[in-house]
């Protein structure tokens, strides 16, 4: 059995205080010479505890201030699949997206693969940088089948909805996601964009997304800063 060392429990508790609303979001924690002094333990292990908390995005460092506790992460919930805009906005988050490349193409062999498409398929490729709170939040890269939304502009995705331009402009309505969630690396430019420490981790969330007629509209591939968002299934208990 593992033995948790002191750092641990001691994370474990103030990540209790958190969630207990002991210590409310965005408020400062007491410093670290304090904390240590309530815990009864050497600063080391208590700077120890504090990264263990930093690195789980529970709390933030601002250098010469001190440690605050994080905003509240962004629910993105696996068993309902909605627009990124509207699940950050429902959270009552400001949010914003940057265009970053809005070309048509053929489709790949891996994309072929992913979508069960001939090779001879156009997809219109967008990728862009979203915002939340003002701050990077993920890299969203969308892969559109052309013949389904021909008429899909660089206007219509700037800073809107993808979906709502389906929806206004071809009568499509996203329904469900057939998706999952795992662990990377960001590479060099997710790392640059995102804000991100190359060594630290980030999630990749990838899927096939259908509309109300079952015709598979999109699929996505992004790079979503942990710290930051999620994944929930509210059915589960």
């Amino acid at each position: 059995m593992k033995v948790l060392t002191q750092d641990v429990i001691i994370a474990k508790e103030i990540e209790c205080r958190i969630e207990s609303g002991i210590y409310p979001e965005r408020s400062r924690l007491p410093s670290e010479r304090t904390l240590a002094g309530e815990f009864g333990v050497q600063r080391g292990t208590m700077r120890r505890a504090l990264r263990i908390l930093e690195d789980k995005g529970a709390i933030l460092s601002r250098q010469r201030s001190g440690h605050y506790i994080a905003p509240r992460r962004i629910d993105f919930n696996l068993d309902a699949y909605n627009s990124r805009k509207a699940v950050i906005e429902h959270m009552g988050r400001s949010t914003y997206v940057k265009l970053l490349t809005f070309d048509r193409m053929f489709i790949t062999d891996k994309l072929s693969h992913k979508m069960g498409l001939p090779g001879d398929t156009q997809l219109f490729r967008i990728m862009r940088l979203r915002y939340a709170e003002g701050a990077p939040l993920a890299l969203e890269r969308a892969h559109i089948l052309c013949d389904l939304a021909p008429d899909i502009t660089e206007e219509d995705v700037h800073n809107r909805s993808l979906y709502s331009a389906l929806r206004q402009k071809h009568g499509i309505h996203i329904d469900r996601a057939v998706s999952r969630v795992s662990a990377v690396h960001a590479n060099g430019l997710e790392s640059e964009l995102l804000n991100l420490p190359v060594s630290r981790p980030a999630m990749r969330y990838e899927g096939l997304v259908y509309d109300s007629r079952d015709r598979l509209i999109e699929y996505f591939d992004d790079i979503i800063r942990i710290d930051r968002v999620q994944f929930i299934r509210k059915d589960i208990l």
